[in-house]
C-alpha cells in the first residue's frame, strides 16, 4: 500500500460519522482522468466481485459464457441470478491462450453475456485486442455483452497494447473491470469499478445492488492513489518482471512447469507425486492450488509474487521440497 494512501484513510477516519457519497462522485472523476474516460461512464463498488455479482441482474442475463480455467465469481454471479452457464475449455498444450474457437462458441451457445479476463485467472495469459474486436462485433450484432476483467492488467509491460478501453466509444455493449485490490495493495479496503458507455447499463448496476457501495475509507483510498499512480505503476511492473522472472527461472530449473504470465503471479504445474501446496502449507508458507477452477487438475498452482526476500525463501523451500523428496 502506498503510505499515501495509508494517510489518507486514517484522516478520513474522523468523517465516518457521516455516510459516504452514493455515487461516489470525486472518485469517479478521478478515475475518469486516470483512465482517460467519461466520468459518467463510470461506476464504482465494493470491489471488482461487487460488479460482477450487479452485472448479470443488471442485464438480466439468462446464458453466460465463460473460459475454463478462470476466475470462479463470474459463474457464481450468474448462476446466483438464475443464469445458465457455458464453458470453453482453454487446452493446456498451447498454454492457455484464448483463440477464435473461442467466438465460435460463442456463435453456437449464444450467450447473453460474456466474461473475458484479461490476463486471465490463473494463468496470466494475455488475450490481443483484435480477438477482443472479433468478440465485440459478434455480441453487437446478437444484442450481448461483453465483459473484459483487466484487474491485473496494470502489472503488465505493455498494458496499452492489451488493453479494451479504445473500444469504449465505439462498444456501448463493452464493460470493462478494474480494482484498486491488487495494484494499489488494498484487498482490505474493498474498490473496484467498471467503465461502460451506456447510461442505462451504469444506471442499472447502480439499481441491481445495495445503496453506498463505496465507504468513505474506500473512497479516500482510491483517489490518494490514483495521484501519482502512473509512477507507482511503473515501479511496480519493474519490480514485478524481474521478480517473476527470477522466480520461473529457479522453477525451471527445479523440474517445475511454468505457463508464460505477464502478471503478478507464476502458474506453474507439478510434474512430482506430492502435493506442493501440503509440502510448503508445513513451512508456514501458502500458495494457491488451482484444482477447484473447472480445467484443471491438482497439479496446478498459482504463486503471488512477494518481496525479494519472501520469494527467496519460497524458492529455497520449493528446493529442499523437491530435494528431500
Amino acid at each position: 500500500m502506498p503510505d499515501a494512501v495509508r494517510d489518507a484513510i486514517v484522516r478520513e477516519a474522523s468523517n465516518c460519522d457521516h455516510y459516504p457519497d452514493s455515487f461516489s462522485r470525486r472518485l469517479r472523476e478521478k478515475i475518469a482522468a486516470f483512465e482517460k474516460v467519461r466520468a459518467d461512464w463510470v461506476f464504482c463498488g465494493n470491489g471488482a466481485s461487487d460488479v460482477i455479482f450487479r452485472l448479470p441482474r443488471a442485464v438480466q442475463a439468462e446464458k453466460v459464457m465463460l473460459t475454463a480455467p478462470t476466475f470462479s465469481d463470474y459463474e457464481r454471479a450468474a448462476r446466483s441470478f438464475g443464469a445458465d452457464v457455458f464453458r470453453h475449455r482453454l487446452s493446456v498444450t498451447d498454454g492457455f491462450t484464448l483463440d477464435s474457437s473461442f467466438i465460435n462458441a460463442v456463435r453456437r451457445e449464444k450467450p447473453d453475456m460474456v466474461f473475458v479476463c484479461n490476463p486471465n485467472n490463473p494463468t496470466g495469459k494475455l488475450t490481443k485486442t483484435r480477438l477482443i474486436k472479433d468478440l465485440l462485433n459478434y455480441c453487437r450484432q446478437a444484442n450481448a455483452w461483453l465483459v473484459v476483467d483487466e484487474c491485473f492488467l496494470d502489472f503488465v509491460e505493455q498494458a496499452a497494447e492489451y488493453t479494451s478501453k479504445t473500444f469504449l466509444k465505439k462498444y456501448s455493449n463493452l464493460v470493462i473491470l478494474k480494482a484498486f485490490t491488487k495494484t494499489f495493495g488494498l484487498p482490505g479496503i474493498r474498490l473496484g469499478y467498471a467503465l461502460c458507455a451506456d447510461d442505462a447499463l451504469i444506471s442499472s448496476l447502480y439499481f441491481h445492488g445495495a445503496d453506498w457501495p463505496v465507504s468513505n475509507l474506500a473512497q479516500a483510498a482510491g483517489i490518494a492513489a490514483l495521484d501519482g499512480a502512473e509512477s507507482f505503476i511503473k515501479q511496480t511492473v519493474e519490480y514485478v518482471s524481474t521478480e517473476r522472472a527470477a522466480i520461473e527461472k529457479e522453477l525451471i530449473r527445479l523440474g517445475y512447469k511454468h505457463f508464460e504470465s505477464k502478471t503478478n503471479y507464476v502458474f506453474l504445474q507439478n510434474p512430482y507425486p506430492y502435493d506442493l501446496r501440503e509440502e510448503l502449507d508445513k513451512m508456514g508458507i501458502r500458495i494457491r492450488p488451482c484444482g477447484n477452477y473447472h480445467g484443471l487438475d491438482e497439479s496446478f498452482y498459482r504463486i503471488a509474487v512477494s518481496t525479494n526476500q519472501n520469494n527467496f525463501k519460497l524458492i529455497s523451500a520449493i528446493e529442499e521440497i523437491t530435494r528431500l523428496l
